[in-house]
Protein backbone atom coordinates (compact mmCIF):
# COMPACT_ATOMS: atom_id res chain seq x y z
CA UNK A 1 0.00 0.00 0.00
CA UNK A 2 1.43 3.66 -0.95
CA UNK A 3 2.06 6.14 1.79
CA UNK A 4 0.96 9.75 1.11
CA UNK A 5 2.05 12.39 3.91
CA UNK A 6 -0.51 15.08 3.42
CA UNK A 7 0.86 18.58 4.97
CA UNK A 8 -1.60 21.37 5.44
CA UNK A 9 -2.38 24.01 8.56
CA UNK A 10 -6.21 23.26 8.09
CA UNK A 11 -7.25 19.67 9.68
CA UNK A 12 -10.31 20.41 7.66
CA UNK A 13 -8.68 20.09 4.11
CA UNK A 14 -6.85 17.25 5.52
CA UNK A 15 -10.11 15.24 6.40
CA UNK A 16 -11.71 15.99 2.96
CA UNK A 17 -8.25 14.66 1.26
CA UNK A 18 -8.43 11.42 3.36
CA UNK A 19 -11.81 11.49 2.56
CA UNK A 20 -11.59 11.54 -0.91
CA UNK A 21 -9.03 8.81 -0.86
CA UNK A 22 -10.90 6.14 1.60
CA UNK A 23 -8.48 3.06 2.53
CA UNK A 24 -6.70 3.04 -0.78
CA UNK A 25 -3.33 4.48 0.71
CA UNK A 26 -1.88 4.72 3.94
CA UNK A 27 -2.21 8.37 5.08
CA UNK A 28 0.15 10.20 7.46
CA UNK A 29 -0.24 13.97 8.08
CA UNK A 30 0.67 17.21 9.42
CA UNK A 31 -0.31 20.72 10.56
CA UNK A 32 3.01 21.75 10.71
CA UNK A 33 5.96 22.55 7.89
CA UNK A 34 8.72 21.84 9.92
CA UNK A 35 7.27 18.57 11.20
CA UNK A 36 6.71 18.07 7.40
CA UNK A 37 10.19 17.87 6.56
CA UNK A 38 10.95 15.25 9.83
CA UNK A 39 8.12 12.89 8.56
CA UNK A 40 9.25 12.63 4.93
CA UNK A 41 12.53 11.63 6.43
CA UNK A 42 11.42 9.21 9.03
CA UNK A 43 8.49 7.90 7.45
CA UNK A 44 9.46 7.54 3.83
CA UNK A 45 6.08 8.57 1.83
CA UNK A 46 5.54 7.42 -1.76
CA UNK A 47 3.96 11.12 -2.15
CA UNK A 48 3.65 14.21 -0.63
CA UNK A 49 0.21 16.72 -0.75
CA UNK A 50 2.07 20.03 0.19
CA UNK A 51 -0.13 23.04 1.37
CA UNK A 52 1.93 25.79 -0.25
CA UNK A 53 0.42 28.92 2.17
CA UNK A 54 0.94 27.53 5.80
CA UNK A 55 2.45 30.02 8.67
CA UNK A 56 6.01 29.71 9.96
CA UNK A 57 7.36 27.73 7.03
CA UNK A 58 5.48 27.77 3.79
CA UNK A 59 5.04 24.69 1.00
CA UNK A 60 7.47 26.23 -1.09
CA UNK A 61 10.45 26.55 1.42
CA UNK A 62 9.54 23.15 2.56
CA UNK A 63 9.76 21.66 -1.09
CA UNK A 64 13.04 22.88 -1.21
CA UNK A 65 14.19 21.63 2.27
CA UNK A 66 12.71 17.98 1.12
CA UNK A 67 14.59 18.36 -2.35
CA UNK A 68 18.15 19.38 -1.05
CA UNK A 69 18.06 16.58 1.31
CA UNK A 70 19.51 13.11 -0.40
CA UNK A 71 16.99 11.06 1.64
CA UNK A 72 13.82 12.77 0.34
CA UNK A 73 14.91 14.50 -2.76
CA UNK A 74 13.05 11.78 -4.82
CA UNK A 75 9.34 11.98 -3.49
CA UNK A 76 6.96 13.53 -5.59
CA UNK A 77 5.49 16.67 -4.00
CA UNK A 78 2.04 17.92 -5.65
CA UNK A 79 1.26 21.43 -4.09
CA UNK A 80 -2.38 21.72 -2.96
CA UNK A 81 -3.61 25.69 -2.89
CA UNK A 82 -6.04 27.89 -3.50
CA UNK A 83 -3.93 30.25 -5.21
CA UNK A 84 -4.24 30.14 -9.20
CA UNK A 85 -1.91 32.79 -9.93
CA UNK A 86 0.43 31.22 -12.25
CA UNK A 87 3.70 33.32 -11.27
CA UNK A 88 2.74 31.08 -7.65
CA UNK A 89 2.32 27.78 -9.77
CA UNK A 90 5.36 28.53 -10.95
CA UNK A 91 7.48 29.22 -8.24
CA UNK A 92 5.81 25.61 -7.06
CA UNK A 93 7.50 24.25 -9.87
CA UNK A 94 10.71 25.92 -9.60
CA UNK A 95 11.10 24.63 -6.20
CA UNK A 96 10.53 20.71 -6.98
CA UNK A 97 7.42 20.58 -6.98
CA UNK A 98 5.42 17.57 -9.76
CA UNK A 99 2.40 18.99 -9.46
CA UNK A 100 -0.77 21.13 -8.33
CA UNK A 101 -4.10 21.36 -7.43
CA UNK A 102 -6.38 24.08 -6.59
CA UNK A 103 -8.89 24.25 -4.04
CA UNK A 104 -11.81 23.35 -3.55
CA UNK A 105 -10.61 19.99 -4.62
CA UNK A 106 -12.55 17.66 -7.07
CA UNK A 107 -12.51 14.02 -5.91
CA UNK A 108 -12.00 12.54 -9.23
CA UNK A 109 -9.47 14.55 -10.41
CA UNK A 110 -7.82 14.60 -7.27
CA UNK A 111 -7.67 10.85 -6.96
CA UNK A 112 -6.51 10.48 -10.51
CA UNK A 113 -3.36 13.39 -10.22
CA UNK A 114 -2.19 11.35 -7.22
CA UNK A 115 -2.34 7.44 -9.12
CA UNK A 116 -0.55 9.81 -12.03
CA UNK A 117 2.51 10.25 -9.57
CA UNK A 118 2.43 6.87 -7.87
CA UNK A 119 2.88 5.10 -11.13
CA UNK A 120 5.66 7.27 -12.30
CA UNK A 121 7.39 7.31 -8.98
CA UNK A 122 6.79 3.08 -9.62
CA UNK A 123 8.13 3.34 -13.05
CA UNK A 124 11.10 5.40 -12.15
CA UNK A 125 11.74 2.78 -9.26
CA UNK A 126 11.54 -0.17 -11.62
CA UNK A 127 13.94 1.77 -14.43
CA UNK A 128 16.38 2.33 -11.55
CA UNK A 129 16.41 -0.95 -10.49
CA UNK A 130 17.23 -2.21 -13.71
CA UNK A 131 19.65 -0.15 -14.61
CA UNK A 132 21.60 -0.92 -11.31
CA UNK A 133 20.88 -4.67 -12.55
CA UNK A 134 22.64 -3.78 -15.69
CA UNK A 135 25.27 -2.04 -14.59
CA UNK A 136 26.02 -4.74 -12.44
CA UNK A 137 25.67 -7.38 -15.11
CA UNK A 138 27.89 -5.09 -16.88
CA UNK A 139 30.60 -5.06 -14.80
CA UNK A 140 30.34 -8.88 -13.77
CA UNK A 141 30.34 -9.38 -17.63
CA UNK A 142 33.97 -7.19 -18.09
CA UNK A 143 35.29 -8.97 -14.74
CA UNK A 144 34.66 -11.90 -16.54
CA UNK A 145 36.50 -10.69 -20.13
CA UNK A 146 39.38 -9.57 -17.52
CA UNK A 147 39.45 -13.00 -16.30
CA UNK A 148 39.02 -14.39 -20.35
CA UNK A 149 41.59 -12.37 -21.62
CA UNK A 150 44.32 -13.28 -18.29
CA UNK A 151 43.17 -17.13 -18.79
CA UNK A 152 44.12 -16.78 -22.66
CA UNK A 153 47.53 -15.38 -21.74
CA UNK A 154 48.64 -17.25 -18.30
CA UNK A 155 49.92 -20.51 -18.37
CA UNK A 156 47.14 -22.34 -16.36
CA UNK A 157 49.90 -24.54 -14.20
CA UNK A 158 53.02 -21.99 -13.35
CA UNK A 159 50.85 -18.38 -13.37
CA UNK A 160 53.67 -17.41 -15.74
CA UNK A 161 52.89 -15.95 -19.04
CA UNK A 162 52.47 -18.19 -21.53
CA UNK A 163 54.11 -18.20 -25.42
CA UNK A 164 51.72 -16.11 -26.76
CA UNK A 165 51.60 -13.03 -24.20
CA UNK A 166 55.33 -13.86 -24.63
CA UNK A 167 55.71 -13.73 -27.88
CA UNK A 168 53.32 -9.86 -27.38
CA UNK A 169 55.70 -8.97 -25.45
CA UNK A 170 58.87 -10.04 -27.63
CA UNK A 171 57.47 -7.67 -30.47
CA UNK A 172 56.75 -4.92 -28.77
CA UNK A 173 60.48 -5.12 -26.87
CA UNK A 174 62.05 -5.61 -30.44
CA UNK A 175 60.04 -2.54 -31.74
CA UNK A 176 61.17 -0.27 -28.45
CA UNK A 177 64.77 -1.53 -29.63
CA UNK A 178 64.27 -0.48 -33.32
CA UNK A 179 63.14 3.41 -31.73
CA UNK A 180 65.77 3.90 -29.13
CA UNK A 181 68.33 1.77 -29.81
CA UNK A 182 68.53 0.05 -26.64
CA UNK A 183 69.12 -3.75 -25.86
CA UNK A 184 68.05 -6.80 -24.63
CA UNK A 185 68.66 -10.25 -23.39
CA UNK A 186 66.87 -13.54 -23.99
CA UNK A 187 67.54 -16.53 -21.81
CA UNK A 188 66.18 -20.05 -22.95
CA UNK A 189 66.08 -22.09 -19.85
CA UNK A 190 65.30 -25.81 -19.42
CA UNK A 191 64.81 -28.14 -16.71
CA UNK A 192 67.55 -31.46 -17.61
CA UNK A 193 65.85 -35.07 -17.25
CA UNK A 194 62.86 -33.84 -17.51
CA UNK A 195 60.91 -37.12 -18.75
CA UNK A 196 62.84 -38.84 -16.03
CA UNK A 197 61.01 -36.91 -13.37
CA UNK A 198 57.76 -37.13 -14.55
CA UNK A 199 58.63 -41.43 -14.82
CA UNK A 200 60.47 -42.17 -11.38
CA UNK A 201 58.12 -39.75 -9.40
CA UNK A 202 55.02 -39.14 -11.24
CA UNK A 203 53.51 -36.10 -12.76
CA UNK A 204 52.16 -34.53 -9.55
CA UNK A 205 55.89 -34.06 -8.77
CA UNK A 206 56.67 -33.17 -12.43
CA UNK A 207 53.95 -30.34 -11.82
CA UNK A 208 55.92 -29.46 -8.78
CA UNK A 209 58.75 -29.42 -10.25
CA UNK A 210 57.58 -26.61 -12.90
CA UNK A 211 56.15 -24.65 -10.42
CA UNK A 212 59.10 -24.31 -7.94
CA UNK A 213 61.51 -23.52 -10.77
CA UNK A 214 59.02 -21.42 -12.51
CA UNK A 215 58.88 -19.52 -8.11
CA UNK A 216 63.00 -19.44 -8.15
CA UNK A 217 63.21 -17.73 -11.45
CA UNK A 218 60.68 -15.13 -10.44
CA UNK A 219 62.90 -14.65 -7.39
CA UNK A 220 65.61 -13.81 -9.68
CA UNK A 221 65.03 -11.31 -12.22
CA UNK A 222 63.82 -7.94 -12.33
CA UNK A 223 60.37 -6.20 -11.94
CA UNK A 224 60.94 -5.26 -15.62
CA UNK A 225 61.39 -8.98 -16.50
CA UNK A 226 59.11 -11.16 -18.47
CA UNK A 227 59.32 -14.81 -17.66
CA UNK A 228 57.29 -17.07 -19.47
CA UNK A 229 56.34 -20.98 -20.10
CA UNK A 230 57.59 -21.29 -23.69
CA UNK A 231 56.32 -25.24 -23.43
CA UNK A 232 56.60 -28.49 -21.50
CA UNK A 233 59.62 -28.07 -19.41
CA UNK A 234 61.15 -24.85 -21.42
CA UNK A 235 60.90 -21.67 -19.94
CA UNK A 236 62.31 -18.21 -22.08
CA UNK A 237 62.94 -14.62 -20.07
CA UNK A 238 63.07 -11.35 -21.62
CA UNK A 239 65.75 -8.68 -20.00
CA UNK A 240 64.80 -5.62 -21.31
CA UNK A 241 68.30 -3.00 -20.82
CA UNK A 242 70.54 -5.66 -20.22
CA UNK A 243 73.84 -7.07 -22.47
CA UNK A 244 74.40 -10.45 -22.77
CA UNK A 245 77.07 -10.48 -19.98
CA UNK A 246 74.87 -9.64 -17.33
CA UNK A 247 72.31 -12.05 -18.84
CA UNK A 248 74.76 -14.39 -18.28
CA UNK A 249 74.93 -13.12 -14.61
CA UNK A 250 70.95 -13.84 -14.25
CA UNK A 251 70.70 -17.08 -15.85
CA UNK A 252 74.25 -18.65 -13.46
CA UNK A 253 72.28 -17.23 -10.60
CA UNK A 254 69.58 -19.16 -11.66
CA UNK A 255 70.99 -22.30 -12.21
CA UNK A 256 72.96 -22.50 -8.85
CA UNK A 257 70.04 -22.14 -6.70
CA UNK A 258 68.10 -24.66 -8.96
CA UNK A 259 70.69 -26.96 -8.67
CA UNK A 260 70.82 -26.05 -4.78
CA UNK A 261 66.94 -26.63 -4.10
CA UNK A 262 65.35 -29.75 -2.69
CA UNK A 263 61.98 -30.59 -4.16
CA UNK A 264 60.22 -32.76 -1.57
CA UNK A 265 56.98 -34.54 -3.11
CA UNK A 266 54.72 -37.64 -1.80
CA UNK A 267 57.61 -38.35 1.19
CA UNK A 268 60.58 -38.31 -1.47
CA UNK A 269 62.98 -35.67 -1.94
CA UNK A 270 65.52 -34.76 -5.04
CA UNK A 271 67.24 -32.31 -6.63
CA UNK A 272 67.08 -31.47 -10.26
CA UNK A 273 69.15 -29.08 -12.56
CA UNK A 274 68.97 -26.54 -15.47
CA UNK A 275 70.47 -25.95 -18.87
CA UNK A 276 70.39 -22.06 -19.85
CA UNK A 277 71.09 -20.40 -23.18
CA UNK A 278 71.73 -16.90 -23.30
CA UNK A 279 71.39 -14.33 -26.39
CA UNK A 280 70.85 -11.18 -27.51
CA UNK A 281 67.95 -9.78 -28.68
CA UNK A 282 69.33 -8.64 -31.77
CA UNK A 283 66.90 -6.33 -33.67
CA UNK A 284 68.74 -6.58 -37.13
CA UNK A 285 68.77 -10.11 -37.78
CA UNK A 286 64.89 -10.62 -36.12
CA UNK A 287 63.02 -12.04 -33.33
CA UNK A 288 62.68 -15.41 -34.81
CA UNK A 289 66.31 -15.58 -35.50
CA UNK A 290 67.52 -14.00 -31.97
CA UNK A 291 65.09 -16.61 -30.18
CA UNK A 292 67.15 -19.43 -32.13
CA UNK A 293 69.92 -18.16 -31.55
CA UNK A 294 69.13 -18.63 -27.41
CA UNK A 295 67.79 -22.00 -28.11
CA UNK A 296 71.29 -22.83 -30.16
CA UNK A 297 72.80 -22.14 -27.15
CA UNK A 298 70.51 -24.07 -24.33
CA UNK A 299 71.10 -27.13 -26.90
CA UNK A 300 74.66 -26.83 -27.32
CA UNK A 301 74.73 -27.02 -23.13
CA UNK A 302 72.52 -29.88 -23.44
CA UNK A 303 75.32 -31.40 -25.19
CA UNK A 304 78.64 -30.34 -23.61
CA UNK A 305 77.30 -31.52 -19.69
CA UNK A 306 73.56 -29.89 -19.18
CA UNK A 307 73.43 -28.03 -15.80
CA UNK A 308 75.40 -25.04 -17.29
CA UNK A 309 75.07 -21.46 -19.24
CA UNK A 310 75.64 -20.79 -22.67
CA UNK A 311 75.90 -17.62 -24.09
CA UNK A 312 75.43 -17.83 -28.19
CA UNK A 313 78.25 -16.51 -30.01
Amino acid sequence: MAKILIVDDSPLEIKIIRKFLGDEYDIVETVDGKAAIEMAESEKPDLILLDIIMPEIDGLSVCRALKSNLATSDIPVVFITAVSDSRDIVKGFEAGGQDYITKPFHSHELCARIKVHLDLKKSKETLMDYAQEMEMKNKELQELMIKLENSAMTDFLTGLANRRQMVQRLIAEESNIRRNGCEATLIMADIDHFKTINDTYGHDCGDLVLKSVANIIKSVIREEDVIARWGGEEFIMLLPGMDSTLGKNAAERIRQLVEAAVFPCQEKKFSITLTLGVAKLDQTVGLDASIKKADEALYQGKKLSRNCVVVAG
